[in-house]
């Protein structure tokens, strides 16, 4: 029997009601349901003695219930466990979540099938520098962003590939990102969108004080070094997946390049890359009348 794990955004179920749809879906298709002991209790379901990581440990398939932001928490869990995620969309956008909240049976009955397919996503791995030690490792899924933080002048970033120097970006920061997180905040900052399958690190500065600055994108082959030349740049902040923050000190080094780990996806949808990103669009409402 396929024990399909669940993860639920409370903020986003209210009542948890979409959790509970769910855990019924799941019975009714012949798998078993896996969840920690609050969110059974809370749906009227059997007390195993469950914490988040058992959850995560006797699953063979994670269900995540919320936004991106759920998603990428989930993600960041389960990754090296090489867990295949599902996300349910219960956001307003939802670029990482394959499945809305009115087609769970459907999803649930392919799970069950094993009529999917499994995307393997590229990740980052982060390292902050100080005094030639390092102080900060992370794994990340979406991206890296350097910023001044709180700090009203301008940081001043040096940038190298393989340690060759590639250019200096004065402004409001820089973000990396993989091929998944082309859609999130780099977008935003006017960078370029890539299809979530490939391997490539994309950089992006952010309102940078300079007239010719655009994104570049590099192969994933490559080591990434950022160096803050600011000698006090108090309120500077590395922030990964929008989940983890780490203060940043003049002379620090960022290092980031491809991990060896990867998020396994679960795909559903035979929509392809670029009509889910044109509905997701238009479903803010920036379609043109």
């Amino acid at each position: 029997m396929i024990k399909i794990g669940i993860i639920a955004n409370r903020d986003k179920d209210e009542g948890l009601k979409v959790t509970s749809l769910l855990v019924k879906s799941i019975k009714d298709n012949g798998a078993e349901p896996v969840m920690a002991d609050d969110l059974a209790k809370d749906i009227g379901e059997e007390i195993r003695n469950f914490c988040e990581e058992d959850v995560i440990k006797k699953s063979d398939i994670m269900i995540c219930l919320g936004g991106d932001g759920t998603f990428l928490k989930c993600g960041r869990k389960i990754f090296s466990r090489r867990i295949p995620i599902l996300g349910i969309n219960l956001g307003n956008l939802g670029f990482l979540t394959e499945v809305d909240k009115n087609e769970i049976d459907p999803a649930i009955k392919r799970l069950v099938n094993g009529d999917y397919d499994i995307e393997e996503r590229m990740m980052l791995e982060t390292t902050i520098i100080r005094d030639g030690k390092e102080i900060m490792h992370d794994i990340v899924l979406n991206d890296v962003v350097i910023s001044r933080g709180w700090m009203s002048k301008i940081l001043h970033l040096k940038t190298y590939l393989n340690n060759q120097f590639v250019d200096l970006y004065p402004g409001d920061g820089l973000i990396i990102s993989t091929p998944t997180g082309s859609t999130a905040y780099s977008l935003s900052a006017g960078g370029p969108i890539v299809e979530p399958d490939m391997k490539l690190i994309i950089v992006t500065p952010i309102c940078p004080h300079l007239l010719y600055s655009r994104s570049f994108i590099t192969t994933g082959e490559r080591v990434l070094k950022v160096l803050v030349v600011e000698t006090n740049c108090h309120g500077a902040m590395v922030t990964v997946d929008g989940q983890n923050g780490y203060e940043l000190m003049g002379g620090d080094s960022i290092i980031t390049k491809k991990s060896s780990q990867y998020l396994k996806v679960i795909r559903l949808s035979d929509r392809n890359f670029f009509d889910v990103l044109r509905s997701k669009i238009y479903d803010r409402g920036e379609k043109i009348k």
